[in-house]
């Protein structure tokens, strides 16, 4: 069973599709000597990420928040399924599946050597999302090719259901967005990918950033709230066995502490 957290009247379990390393170059901004210096400060070795999806519980609709790798990471990822088996969650069960964005890790889960995998979710996605990645031959652009007319788009600050907020965080793709769940809670999606080099310089970004600059601004804008805000938080690739936490501000960057 993964991490969990109840917000005024939902439940939120953080289903762990798998793990992984990075490698430095992903990271491009960075010199192979800060790399280490980050990595030796926060006692790693390695550049560890995972990969998160959460099912969200309380309106009477089984909500899915991205459906992890499936078979395109082999075995680094492809574990959402089995997880939601063990909560008795079976994949018709799911009557909303909504993708923070279509990078592999978050929506290869979704199509099957059958199709669909979740055949009866309503999806939910940013139109900017659908507009990146419609026709091309990546997960994304198969995604939404087996879809088709299937997808509701949300602009940011629109309601996916009552009590559970689109928000729209741009740059790491141009429909890239979180959720914000009753008043406390945010799903802050790929904001970070890594805790060790960025939490502490917000400016650093990942050669999966589409647009840099912007994926800069919106960092240092949805970590100011979280922080200042007192908000619980998770992501997508936020480490440990507590994926719900609070950003405390520290220098010109942010540490990770217990909610």
């Amino acid at each position: 069973m993964g991490a969990r957290w109840h917000q005024d009247g939902w439940q939120l379990t953080c289903l762990t599709d798998g793990q992984g390393s990075f490698a430095p170059e992903v990271f491009p901004e960075l010199s192979e000597i800060e790399c280490k210096a980050r990595l030796a400060a926060a006692g790693e070795a390695d550049i560890r990420t995972e990969f998160n999806a959460f099912l969200i519980e309380g309106d009477g609709v089984l909500t899915l928040v991205d459906a992890g790798y499936g078979a395109l990471a082999g075995a680094k990822g492809g574990r959402v399924l089995g997880l939601l088996a063990d909560m008795g969650v079976a994949p018709a069960q799911i009557g909303r599946l909504v993708f923070t964005h279509l990078h592999g890790d978050h929506c290869g889960g979704a199509l099957g050597d059958g199709g669909l995998v979740f055949p009866n979710a309503e999806v939910v996605m940013h139109p900017a999302e659908v507009q990146h990645w419609q026709g091309s031959d990546t997960p994304g652009g198969r995604v939404l090719a087996a879809l088709g007319a299937r997808v509701r788009l949300l602009e940011d600050g629109q309601e996916v259901a009552p009590g559970l907020t689109f928000w729209h965080l741009p740059g790491h793709t141009p429909g890239h967005s979180g959720l914000r769940v009753g008043n406390g809670l945010v799903l802050v999606a790929d904001i970070l990918h890594s805790e060790a080099l960025q939490l502490q310089d917000p400016h650093c970004c990942t050669k999966y950033d589409v647009d840099p600059a912007l994926a800069r601004e919106t960092r240092r804008r949805a970590m100011d709230e979280v922080a200042h805000r007192g908000l619980v938080c998770a992501g997508g690739h936020l480490l440990g066995p507590d994926k719900f936490a609070r950003l405390v501000a520290v220098g010109q960057g942010y540490a990770k502490v217990a909610p």
